[in-house]
Parts: structure tokens; C-alpha cells; sequence
């Protein structure tokens, strides 16, 4: 049997991303400046084990481990020969343990500046997107991810990208930082302008990931609900990171993050998960929360 479609879900109640993906693999062994892309095809089963964790936490959709699988992003890292291989097996391993969880395709940030700031030619940075784009599809994942943009022209890049080789569902989750004017993305976007130019664009669901905890994303959650009416997606951080020794640490505990996503959740918003800090055990509580009968 197939599983449940996303609009499915959403009809029934909340709807539960995972969590974040890069501490679950720095405890598998994964240091720091390596490529967890480049997991996918040599620790293909460590890479299960973090999608087998978050489906059994209750996450309704898993992302693939292809975040910073671009072109890219993979040339800087030196593979970008394997960019079709990454990106297919990124797939083939989530969708074999992610049980009744939607996959979705991540697409993150290439990390270069569009020109005049950078060497980026927009038309090259599309050509790019399009081409993981179809790998993703020809994959067959059942919706598509944009995620952690802090610049609005990339992530409309992104999103019109995908939209040419496919119509599954888009998320398209921008990076704000919170001032005293409102929310902005790192390169001035007003998260009013990103709504709106996203929708433009082909996303089906609009939202944000990373940078701030879940209680500082309340207001953001209030304007977006007066800004349209596409099913909306929050994502939060764990509260900010904090360098221990060796170790980092995150600023909101379980108990905390959930809190914050209650208030969330009671407004109307459906689409949750967790970022930064976030692991199983937040998603879970968050789970068993929102689900109780």
C-alpha cells in the first residue's frame, strides 16, 4: 500500500518533519569538514540509521541526505564527478527506511554569492538546481525541500527549478534572523517579500528552518498566517549552539522546543520539525504531544 499523501496528512492533523541530520551523524563518526553527502555512498547503512530514527519518532516526512549535494557545493567538496550517484542513493537509502514517511528531496544553498557580491551567474546556479532537481524526481521522491536560503534570489532560483521538471509538492523554508523591524533573511530579504515571491515561484508550502528556537519564531508563525494561504512550515533550532570543550551544545531542551511548538501548532500551522539541535528525542516528544488520542 501506498503511503498517505501529503495533502492526506494534512487533512488528518499535524504533519512531522525530522530533525536535524548533522549531529546524529558527528555521533556515527562523522568530523567535522567532511562531506555527509559523501556518506550516502560509503556509509550507506549509518546514514539509514538516522532516517530509521526519525520515522520511528514520528516523523511523517524524511529529507533526503542531500543537502548540500548541488553541483557546487559537491565541487568544493571534490566529488562533484559523483553528482547523479550521491544523489540517487541519498534517495534509494531513505526511501528504504523510511517505512510510511514521505521522502523529500533536499535542495540547500549552492554557498556561493549571485553576482555583483559573488562569482554566481543566476542562470548557471538554475542549471544546477535543475539538474539534482531531476536526479531527485527520475529517484522518485515523493515532494521536494528548499531549505536554510538565506538569499531570496537563490531560493526562487531553487524552487523555479524544480518546478520545471516536476509539480510534486515544494517546501520552501528561508533563514530569518529576528530584528526589532520585523524578520529578514542574512541578506536583507523581509520575510513578507519572501512569501510572496516564493508563491510566485511554484511553492506549495512556505516557511523556515534554522537559526532561531521555536519560541522565537511565534511571531513570525502569526504574520505568515496574515501573509497567505498555502500550508505553512516551521522548522526551529534547538536554541543557538554552545561550544562546551569540544562539544556543542543547544540552548532549548526538548521540553522547551515542544513548548514552543504547541503555541505554534495551535495556531493553525501543520508542517513541524526541528533544525539544529533538534534530534529523535525532540521529534518524538513533539509526536507523542500533538498525536495523543
Amino acid at each position: 500500500m501506498s503511503p498517505k499523501s501529503l495533502k492526506e496528512r494534512l487533512k488528518e492533523g499535524p504533519v512531522l518533519l525530522d530533525g536535524a541530520m548533522g549531529s546524529l551523524l558527528m555521533d556515527m563518526g562523522l568530523h567535522s569538514g567532511q562531506s555527509p553527502e559523501e556518506w550516502s555512498m560509503k556509509y550507506p547503512e549509518r546514514i539509514g540509521k538516522a532516517h530509521q530514527l526519525y520515522h520511528e519518532a514520528g516523523s511523517d516526512i524524511l529529507q533526503t541526505n542531500t543537502f548540500g549535494a548541488s553541483y557546487y557545493r559537491l565541487k568544493e567538496c571534490g566529488i562533484a564527478e559523483h553528482h547523479d550517484l550521491v544523489n540517487r542513493r541519498a534517495v534509494e537509502i531513505c526511501r528504504k527506511y523510511s517505512g510510511n514517511s514521505l521522502v523529500s528531496g533536499d535542495i540547500g544553498p549552492s554557498g556561493l554569492l549571485i553576482e555583483p557580491l559573488g562569482p554566481a551567474k543566476p542562470v548557471e546556479l538554475k542549471d544546477a538546481f535543475i539538474r539534482q532537481a531531476k536526479v531527485l524526481k527520475e529517484s522518485n521522491v515523493d515532494l521536494f525541500s528548499v531549505e536554510t536560503m538565506i538569499d531570496l534570489q537563490e531560493a526562487v532560483l531553487a524552487v523555479k527549478a524544480i518546478r520545471e521538471v516536476s509539480d510534486k509538492s515544494i517546501i520552501a523554508n528561508m533563514t530569518y534572523t529576528k530584528t526589532e523591524s520585523g524578520y529578514f533573511t542574512v541578506m536583507g530579504n523581509p520575510f513578507s517579500d519572501c512569501v510572496k515571491q516564493l508563491s510566485d515561484a511554484g511553492a506549495d508550502i512556505i516557511g523556515t528552518n534554522c537559526n532561531l528556537d521555536s519560541f522565537e519564531l511565534i511571531e513570525l508563525a502569526e504574520e505568515a498566517l496574515t501573509l497567505t494561504d498555502l500550508p505553512l512550515s516551521i522548522k526551529p533550532n534547538a536554541g543557538q549552539p554552545v561550544l562546551e570543550g569540544n562539544t556543542v551544545h543547544y540552548g532549548q531542551t526538548a521540553d522547551q522546543f515542544v513548548e514552543g511548538m504547541i503555541e505554534i501548532y495551535k495556531m493553525g500551522i501543520k508542517i513541524l520539525g526541528g533544525c539544529c539541535g533538534s534530534t529523535p528525542a525532540y521529534i518524538k516528544l513533539l509526536s507523542e504531544t500533538l498525536k495523543e488520542p
